[in-house]
Parts: structure tokens; C-alpha cells; sequence
């Protein structure tokens, strides 16, 4: 990886003044002594700006990057990342991330809810139920049993119970459906206030229910709940012009894409891709078994927004952070502008897809797949600096999951063959979110039902002989909860919901 790097072109000032007072008790008799410096209050649209905040670096930053090296889309190649990489985790590892989940977005959102209630807000109030719904229960899902009924209330759970896995799970699903049901009783003049994924106005009604549809999918998903999962999924995001994207820019400390920032200035070296399995998977010039390009599918611009090769580079592939600000190229998929699909219409359509397969049969599903390589075939989500033009992703056909098939060279039975390229499909699709890591871990269809997604990947483990099957709890938790589990469940103890 590139180890020089520019010198940063926003120079950060730190101001620092006082003053003296003599006899200054008669200046403070009778004054509180909290910090005047300090905010008390605010608004409800700053609290809700803050939360959304936090919640982005939640499902961009560290536990998306450990996701990635786990499922092989990464390698971690440095220092700790080493580590990381080969399964070595500790509970300290989490602390940051857990913290920030706690402290940053279930308080923030909280918050921001009793302040939507206090001023009939339905719409603040459901945007603020939602991106909780979505961040507990993607918490729940990586960490198996975590506080959550009694979270952030520390006055009267000063040790809060961890609720069952499988509990997170029903109880964010009634908090979507409370949120849909706000936003379709909110009155006139009320707005999504602080809202920047979106306008922020009414006029948006619509495009919060389809993400909370799609969190809904996603949840049905996980629990094998398939005609509720499609049911769900045909309600959420069927445009990708409704995509919740993490905005971007190209203010360091400010406004960096994630991985950006942690690539290239805050720990460049440690995230490569060199021995990963996703960039094999779609690099044109591959030459495994498992490549995803045939006579109907051309990944090269795909490859090439992600990935990066490079005779210069010692560690081989590496994650697409080129970008125009500091390298002048058009940005990747990691560059330093590149907005961050958070909930959007590939998982969604990819949910729709395996859930049809599972309910309604093979030719459902490969309607569906149709569907979104049609999009692909039209540029996708790539930047359009990186799309060649149409043709890359033509439709497929039964022929093609046939035994012999361009998509079955293994002879599997025809479903069994359209399974695997709909999670295939997902896992590029997705790169780089916790959702991968998910999805890695949920049990396969058909042929492949005794297996988990990694194996019918045929992804090969980085250490030992399986994927790690859970993030560890915090060590601050475990310190100063007594009511946290002990001992507490180790990386390969399998969760309640993939099991």
C-alpha cells in the first residue's frame, strides 16, 4: 500500500484561553457549578443530526472493517490487524465500537424521540425509531445477547439485563411497525427534522417507510421468516433512488468516507485484500474456479471500482480508495467522496430474490435476480467514472442453472445452483458492511441447508477450519455491568438467531 501520503490540506487550531480573577467567589456565590462551557440542551433536529452521526460511523467503521477481513473481502495486514485477521480478538477490541453504539446512537436517538413526543413530531419521532431498530438489531445480530429494554436508563437499571437475542429481534420489529404507523399519523406542518439523508421534508413519508420495509426484510430474513421477508422487501426500498446513504466529503476528521480516513490517514497498511477471496471472485483476470465472470457476466468495471491491482503494491489487491482529492483519479468505492449505502435496494432486491426462491419457487427468484443485473447492467450503484457501458450483465436464462450450466459447472440441482449465485451476488454487492458477516453466517437452501453461506461460498477461513460466528462484548461492559454474561460467549459459540 502506499505509505506516502499528502500532507493534510485542513490545518486544525486549537484555541486556548482563561483568565484570573481575584476574589472570584463573589462572582460565582450562588452559581451552579456545572461547566457554562459546556451545552445543556438541544435541539431536536441537532439531537437527531448527532445521532445519525453516530450511527453512520457505527455501520462504516471498525466492526464493518473486522466484518469484512472475516468474510474475506479484506485482509488485515498490519499490526493488530494481523491479529484481527487470523481470529485473535479480544473483548477490549470492542470497547470503541460498543461505546459508540450506547453513547452515540441509542442515546442520541432516544433522546431525540422524547423530544419528537413532546412536540407531536410523528415523523422526527419515527426516523429516530427507526435507525434504532436497524442499529440494535444489527447489534443484536453480531453480538448475540446485548442490553437493550433497560439500556440507557441507568437511574433505575444501573445493570442492565441483556435481552435475548431472539427478544432484540421482536422488539425491533415492533418498534418498525410503530414508526410506519407515526409517520402515516403525523400531522401537517411537522418535518423530519435534522434529517441529512434525505430532504428532511414530508414530502418523504414514503421513502422512510420503504427503509423501515426493507430493515423489516432484512430482520424476517435472519429469522427465516421468508413470505414475511417478501412481503416486507416488495414494501421497502424497490428504487435505489430511496437508498439511506452516508453522505461523504472532503473535509478530513469531518466528512471523510470511513475507510477511507482509516486507509489512507489514519492506519494506512493495515487493510489490504491481499489473500481475500472477493476480489478473486470477480477480477476479470482471475484465473480461480470460482470467478463470477462467464459469457453473461462482465465484472471488470465492478472489479475495478472496488478493487485495486498494481505492480507497485507489494500486498497485492487492495480496497478502491483512489479518489480525486488526493490521488486524482475518479473515487472507488472507498474513495474519500464515496457515499455509503447504509439500507438499500441491492440488499433489498437480493432479500426479495432469496426469499422468493425459498417461497415461490426457482423462476420467482430468477425474475427477481433479473431484475437487479438489469440495473447493474445500466451502471448499478458504481460511480459512472468506472461504467463501461451496457452489456456486462445480461439476463440470465434456466439453461444457465442447468446441470452443465454456465452457473452450475458442479451439476447441483437447478435452485440449488440459483441460491448460490443470489448469495454470491450478495456478497459483492454488499462489500464492506456488517451485513456480510450476517449473511456469511445464516444457514444455506436446498443442498446446502447443513451448511452456512461461507461454505457454500466455498470461502476458505483465514485460521482453523470456520468463520468466527460472533463479535466479542465489550471488556468496559463486562467491568461494569453485572448483569453482563460470564463468561462470556467466545468468537465460534454460535448465536440464537444463526444457529
Amino acid at each position: 500500500m502506499k505509505k506516502y501520503m499528502k500532507s493534510l490540506k485542513k490545518v486544525m487550531v486549537i484555541l486556548a484561553f482563561g483568565a484570573v480573577f481575584s476574589a472570584c467567589e463573589k462572582y460565582t456565590e450562588g452559581v451552579s457549578e456545572f461547566d457554562p462551557t459546556q451545552p445543556t440542551d438541544a435541539s431536536l433536529g441537532q439531537v437527531i443530526n448527532s445521532g445519525e452521526v453516530a450511527y453512520i460511523g457505527f455501520m462504516e467503521g471498525e466492526l464493518a472493517r473486522i466484518a469484512g477481513m472475516w468474510t474475506s473481502q479484506f485482509t488485515g495486514v498490519d499490526r493488530q490487524y494481523v491479529a484481527l485477521n487470523n481470529y485473535t480478538s479480544t473483548a477490549p477490541d470492542y470497547d470503541n465500537a460498543w461505546s459508540n453504539i450506547y453513547a452515540g446512537v441509542l442515546k442520541a436517538l432516544r433522546i431525540a424521540q422524547q423530544k419528537a413526543l413532546v412536540v407531536n413530531n410523528k415523523r422526527a419521532l419515527a426516523l429516530a425509531q427507526i435507525l434504532e431498530a436497524h442499529a440494535m438489531v444489527t447489534t443484536a445480530s453480531v453480538f448475540g445477547d446485548i442490553p437493550y429494554s433497560q439500556a440507557n436508563n441507568l437511574t433505575d437499571f444501573p445493570n442492565p439485563a441483556f435481552d435475548k437475542q431472539l427478544d432484540v429481534y421482536s422488539a425491533t420489529l415492533v418498534l418498525l411497525n410503530a414508526a410506519i404507523a407515526n409517520i402515516d399519523d403525523a400531522v401537517t406542518g411537522t418535518a423530519y427534522e435534522g434529517d441529512f439523508f434525505y430532504s428532511g421534508g414530508a414530502g418523504d413519508d414514503d421513502i422512510w417507510k420503504a427503509v423501515a420495509n426493507t430493515v423489516k426484510a432484512k430482520i424476517y430474513l435472519h429469522l427465516g421468516q421468508y413470505q414475511n421477508a417478501i412481503d416486507a422487501a416488495n414494501l421497502g426500498i424497490t428504487d435505489p433512488s430511496m437508498d439511506l446513504i452516508g453522505p461523504h466529503g472532503d473535509i478530513y476528521q469531518s466528512n471523510f468516507n470511513i475507510y477511507y480516513s482509516f486507509m489512507v490517514y489514519d492506519r494506512p497498511g493495515y487493510l489490504a485484500a491481499t489473500d481475500a477471496f472477493a476480489p478473486r471472485l470477480i477480477d476479470p483476470s482471475s484465473t480461480e474456479a470460482y470467478n463470477r465472470n462467464n459469457a453473461k457476466t462482465n465484472e471488470a468495471d465492478r472489479y475495478n471500482f472496488s478493487y485495486i491491482t498494481d505492480e507497485n503494491y507489494a500486498s497485492g489487491y487492495e480496497p478502491n480508495y483512489y479518489s480525486e482529492y488526493d490521488w486524482g483519479a475518479p473515487d472507488g468505492y472507498f474513495g474519500t467522496d464515496t457515499g455509503w449505502a447504509i439500507i438499500a435496494y441491492r440488499e433489498n432486491q437480493m432479500i426479495l430474490a432469496e426469499a422468493s426462491l425459498r417461497v415461490n419457487g426457482f423462476g420467482a427468484a430468477l425474475d427477481v435476480l433479473n431484475d437487479y443485473r438489469a440495473y447493474l447492467n445500466g451502471g448499478g450503484y458504481l460511480n459512472p467514472d468506472y461504467y463501461s457501458g451496457t452489456g456486462n450483465y445480461l439476463a440470465y436464462d434456466a439453461a444457465d442453472f442447468a446441470s452443465g450450466g454456465i452457473e452450475n459447472a458442479d451439476n447441483l440441482a437447478p435452485a440449488d445452483a440459483l441460491y448460490r449465485e443470489i448469495i454470491e451476488e450478495k456478497y459483492v454487492s454488499l462489500l464492506g458492511t456488517i451485513e456480510v458477516f450476517n449473511d456469511m453466517r445464516r444457514n444455506g437452501f436446498g443442498s446446502f441447508s447443513s451448511k452456512q453461506n461461507w461454505a457454500v461460498l466455498g470461502i476458505t477461513p483465514n485460521a482453523g477450519t470456520e468463520i468466527p460466528q460472533r463479535f466479542i462484548i465489550s471488556q468496559a461492559e463486562i467491568n461494569s455491568n453485572t448483569s453482563a454474561p460470564r463468561p462470556t460467549p467466545g468468537l465460534f459459540e454460535k448465536t440464537e438467531v444463526f444457529n
